[in-house]
Parts: structure tokens; sequence; C-alpha cells
């Protein structure tokens, strides 16, 4: 009777462990989760956005710690891993400047500062994730497309450039911004393109208003 006792002790002893892992993990998760939701909405970037972050970028923990991911997976497993490692913080963590993103007009844009980056948020006007909510958009994944590589990039001035990669695109656009602080014109994508949706089928984008369609489309998926 002693070591029947002694068993079951045992057992709600190991019972509670498992509990506490699991409500640690799902902690963890939704910590995740929502500083991903966070940084999207701050940029109005990602599937209900109007842009697509040029990956890699990177982002700034409140330790002094940082993050460069080269694609969603990379920046949710990132938060995931130094949450674990400081299991206590509820800071999130925060984008780091500058940074490129594509607008739904084929349009490449550097993000100097966050000041620029609100402007652009506002700019965009859709109101996705204020009307859906952490909840609403969580699990229906982060992004609406990748772009195929190589692309043509065509330039205010009338040049045209070729981007092997998403890392030559970023110093394409960083060039131009450096050369051309005040213009108001923005380099664009030249169509047609080629983009990998999240279900892995392969869509060509003809136009400008193809592509603003395609986000729509995103946007709008439940």
């Amino acid at each position: 009777m002693v070591f029947a006792a002694f068993f079951t002790a045992c057992n709600k002893e190991d019972n509670a462990l498992d509990v506490q892992d699991i409500q640690s993990e799902e902690a963890v998760a939704e910590y995740t989760d929502q500083a991903v939701f966070r940084i999207q909405e701050s940029s109005n970037t990602g599937k209900f956005g109007c842009y697509e972050f040029v990956f890699p970028i990177t982002v700034n923990f409140e330790d002094g710690s940082s993050l460069t991911a080269d694609s969603y997976e990379d920046l949710k497993e990132g938060i995931k891993a130094w949450k674990e490692a400081n299991p206590d913080s509820q800071s999130r963590p925060s984008l780091e400047f500058p940074l490129e993103v594509t607008s739904d007009e084929g349009e490449l844009i550097t993000v100097a500062d966050s000041e620029e980056l609100r402007e652009l948020r506002i700019e965009c006007r859709k109101e996705n994730f204020t009307k859906r909510g952490f909840k609403g958009c969580r699990g229906k994944g982060e992004k609406c497309f990748d772009i195929v590589y190589p692309v043509s990039i065509a330039f205010p001035d009338g040049t045209t450039a070729e981007a092997a990669d998403r890392k030559e695109v970023k110093t394409l656009a960083r060039e131009w911004k450096a050369n051309n602080p005040d213009a108001e014109d923005r380099p664009t994508l030249v169509f047609p393109i080629d983009v990998v949706m999240e279900d892995g089928s392969t869509v060509t984008v003809d136009s400008v208003e193809d592509l603003k369609a395609l986000k729509d489309t995103c946007s709008e998926e439940e």
C-alpha cells in the first residue's frame, strides 16, 4: 500500500509537470505568433497588407540581441528560441532599419526609419489587421507569395538592372535611395514576374493591375 501511494504521488507530480510544459509551450507559441502579427500590423505587410518584406530582415530584442531572418519561418523560429531563453519577458522585438518592401503596385521601397514606415502604413489604407485582430489572422499564413528570381528593376531615371536574388534587390534599392535621396518616384519591378503562392503553385503576374488583384485576393481570404 505504501508503494502504491508513492506510485500514485509520482504520477500526480509527473502529470503536473506535463501540464506546465504544455502551458509553457502554448505561451511561447502565442508570444511568437503575436510578435510576428505586430511586426506585420505596424508595417501593413504580408498576406493582409499592401506590402511584402524583401528578406532578409532584422529584428532587435530588449536585451540588445538581434535576429536576421531569411524568411517568415526563420523569423518565427528565432523569436520562439529567444522567448524560450527569456520566458519572463513580455517585450516584443522591433524592426531594424533600413529595410525594403515591395508594394502591391510593384514598387521597391527602402524604408529608412519608423516614421517612414508609419507613413507607408497609412498610405496602404487597408484595415485588415484592425478588422481581424490577432485571433482573426492567427493560423492564416503570413505571406501572400514569394517572388521568383531573377527579376528586372526599372529605375525612375530610365535605367534597368537585373537582381539575381533578394539580397541583390536590397542592394540595388539602397544604392538608388542613397544616390537619389529626394526622388519621389520609386524603382519598380519589371513585369511579367513569377510568384510562388503559399500552396506552392506558381503564378505569372503580367501587370501592376494583376499584382494588386492578387494581393487583394490574399487579403480577403478567410
